[in-house]
Parts: structure tokens; C-alpha cells; sequence
């Protein structure tokens, strides 16, 4: 089978299986927050890093980052965090929804794990535990989405140049 030029075949599916695995493992694990925010560690830098690097690209001015969790009273934890200055209504969707861009990171991981056609190792289980870091840590978190909401008109905004972009493709044929 082929997609985007990609061709993707049973190793893929095999070994993004065992991604899919390893990240049904670390939501399981988030019942343990102390121990989650060990083995969630790659995950928690990638979503905190991509944070901070949109959110200087689209002039969020960030200010703090930190990467040591809080832990709370209630048993939950706080991985990581970045601060802000400057969330406007251009930047919010970016800033907040930044996370997201680590998933075809982590599928692209796959993708060339499988390629090489590795037999299975200790290797292949620790690139696989990456990918399955990075795709976990991309959905957002509520105070993620919290940035995207504080500013909605930053939404209708792009929703409508999403929207015309997409009128002008058809009307074009």
C-alpha cells in the first residue's frame, strides 16, 4: 500500500502495533503519577519544547519553561510548563495546539524503524517506547486548550481562511 509516496507495508503496521501498545501502557501508568513522570520524560520534553519553539515563532514571547513535575495534593501531577507573555489571538492556536505537530514525528519514527527491517531487539523496543512517548505526549492538555479558547476569534479567523481556501479549490475545479 501506498500513501503520500510512502510505501507502507506489514512492518509498519507491526511495529506501529507495538507503538500503539506502548502508549496504552503509559496512559495506564498515568495512575502512578510519580512514576508516569519518569517514563513519560521524552514525551513531556517534546510537548514542552514544541510549546516554546512556536510560541517564539509566532511571538508568543515565552518566559519560563520548565520541565520538573509538580506534583499535588490530589494526586494528579504537572509534567511541564512553559509561560507566556504575549498570547493574542494570531498566536493562541499555534501556541496551544503545538504539541500536535509531534505526532507525524513519531509516525515518521515508525515509518523508518519499519523500513530498515530490523528484527526485533532491545533496540526496537526502545525506538519504539520513543515514538510511543511522542505520540502519547501529543494531545493537549486542558491548559492547552484553555490558551486556544481564551482567544476565539483566533479560531473563527483561521477556521474562515480554512474555509475560503477550501471554497477557492472547488470553485477552481
Amino acid at each position: 500500500m501506498s500513501f503520500a509516496g510512502l510505501e507502507i507495508g506489514w512492518a509498519f503496521c507491526g511495529y506501529l502495533a507495538v507503538v500503539t501498545a506502548f502508549a496504552g501502557v503509559l496512559h495506564y501508568m498515568r495512575r502512578m503519577p510519580r512514576f508516569f513522570s519518569l517514563v513519560s520524560l521524552p514525551g513531556t520534553l517534546t510537548h514542552e519544547l514544541l510549546h516554546f519553539l512556536l510560541g517564539t515563532l509566532s511571538l508568543a514571547r515565552p518566559v519560563s519553561l520548565s520541565l520538573l513535575p509538580k506534583f499535588h495534593r490530589d494526586g494528579s501531577a504537572t509534567l511541564g510548563s512553559v509561560t507566556f507573555t504575549h498570547i493574542r489571538w494570531y498566536n493562541a492556536l499555534w501556541v496551544g495546539m503545538a504539541p500536535i505537530l509531534a505526532l507525524p514525528a513519531a509516525l515518521w519514527l515508525v515509518y523508518l524503524r519499519s523500513v530498515q527491517g530490523a528484527a526485533p531487539a532491545l533496540q526496537e523496543v526502545a525506538w519504539s517506547y520513543i515514538a510511543a512517548s511522542l505520540a502519547y505526549s501529543c494531545v493537549p492538555s486542558k491548559a492547552d486548550i484553555a490558551i486556544v479558547l481564551s482567544k476565539p476569534i483566533g479560531l473563527i479567523f483561521y477556521f474562515s481562511c480554512g474555509a475560503l481556501l477550501y471554497w477557492m479549490r472547488l470553485a477552481s475545479g
